[in-house]
């Protein structure tokens, strides 16, 4: 049998894909690798699944070329795939722009999409490892072990390779290769950034409210606020992961890179602040003093790091020390000396060059019918549903250029 086209991996993208497709009217073939189909789905959003947000400019997707979703997106965005999951019986919620299935769990999205391809008669083969892509004529011949399918097209949506064991393991890649496409760059992104500073391992479990900014070179890169989480290697924490492309882009560069946090941004009168608890706690210790408006590890550190004896009396400090303190607390120097591995990103970075790719389309500019979506592409989002969005998004494009055999 010759299919309309055959699926080269079975996550978001790949379901939506498929779909799309045979709703369509066109046979389908979903080729997945893991035992069943959409693993990597069920540890997004911690386990609740974070669909997608209503919130987008052009900061949300990074890249070779960035803005290359975005007329795609304006195609099949935030409603179109509301009111997709919503005629499969699934209802969302929004918070606060963020969307989620209104059960919270990442189960559902994978339930709703699954039985949907069931009901379409859609054929899946799971542990079902893409080994082989080859175009002769107008048919593409596909090799999983012992078996050989043919198909019209082909969409190679088999993710990228972060977080092997939920199914990305970069064998797409080798598959987009062998067809002549071209790879960019792959690095981890989404992901925790290291220090050889020896107080992480003090301050491993602290969680603080802070902005940051990424320095390379000295030059300031970028910026976040949030929840930042000190770790024993480092920090974390979603302000940490979204500016972490730029930190480890520049660190495979051989450049010099430093996040420096205000542990305090909302404190915009600390100099007064300051001066009034210390008139009014002029019984203190430094470090009690520090205690009452911040973490008691980050005062012990911020204490250590000037070398300001923590049993100070707090009345013997100085203007000259005060200020060195406040300095501390609004411009906490971290350098990163490293990054966590795939086994930790929430994404990948790089992938199929999209000068290769049709916009609009996602088809191949070197082979008719040959497709591409999702993460294998070099198109990488933001935390807060972006790059669930881009998967639901490019499936359906790619899906909806699909002809049955007989049209």
């Amino acid at each position: 049998m010759k299919y309309d086209v055959i699926i080269a991996g079975g996550g978001a993208s790949g379901m939506t894909a498929a779909i799309t497709a045979a709703g369509r009217g066109c046979s389908v073939l979903v080729l997945e690798r893991m035992e069943k189909l959409g693993k990597k789905i069920l540890a997004t959003g911690n386990g609740r699944c974070n669909l997608t947000n209503s919130f987008l400019d052009q900061d949300c997707y990074r890249g070779e070329k960035p803005g290359f979703p975005y007329s795609m997106l304006e195609q099949f965005g935030v409603p179109e795939t509301l009111d997709f999951f919503q005629s499969m019986g699934m209802l969302t919620t929004d918070l606060d722009g963020y969307y989620y299935p209104a059960s919270m769990q990442a189960s559902t999205v994978v339930d709703t999409l699954a039985g949907k391809i069931k009901s379409l008669d859609i054929d899946v083969k799971t542990e079902a490892l893409v080994e082989e892509i080859k175009k002769i004529k107008d048919t593409f011949y596909i090799k999983s072990g012992k078996d050989q399918y043919q198909g019209r097209n082909v969409i190679l949506a088999a993710g990228g390779m972060a977080q092997e064991k939920l199914g990305s393991n970069g064998s797409g890649y080798g598959l987009a290769k062998s067809l002549g496409h071209t790879v960019t760059d792959l690095f981890p992104a989404l992901v925790a950034l290291e220090s050889g500073e020896p107080f992480f391992k003090y301050l491993a479990g602290v969680r603080n409210g802070s902005s940051l900014s990424v320095y390379v070179n000295g030059q300031k890169k970028v910026s976040q606020e949030g929840e930042v989480q000190f770790t024993k290697y480092g920090i974390s924490g979603i302000p940490v992961f979204q500016v972490s492309r730029y930190a480890i882009d520049a660190l495979r560069k051989k450049k010099k890179v430093e996040i420096i946090l205000n542990l305090m941004p909302e404190q915009i009168t600390l100099k007064e602040m300051m001066e009034y608890f210390r008139k009014v706690g002029s019984y203190k210790t430094a470090e009690e003093f520090l205690q009452g408006f911040m973490n008691k590890k980050l005062a012990f550190t911020v204490l250590n790091r000037l070398k300001i004896r923590p049993e100070t009396s707090v009345k013997e400090l100085g203007q000259k020390e005060l200020r060195q303190i406040r300095t501390m607390i609004q411009k906490f120097t971290v350098p990163i000396s490293g990054y966590k591995g795939f086994d930790m990103a929430q994404v990948t970075a790089g992938g199929v060059s999209v000068k290769e790719v049709m916009e609009g389309t996602l088809e191949s500019k070197i082979h008719r019918g040959l497709y591409f979506t999702g993460e294998i592409l070099d198109v990488d989002g933001t935390c807060g549903g972006y790059n669930l969005q881009w998967a639901f998004t490019s499936g359906y494009i790619a899906g909806n250029q699909i002809k049955a055999g007989n049209q």
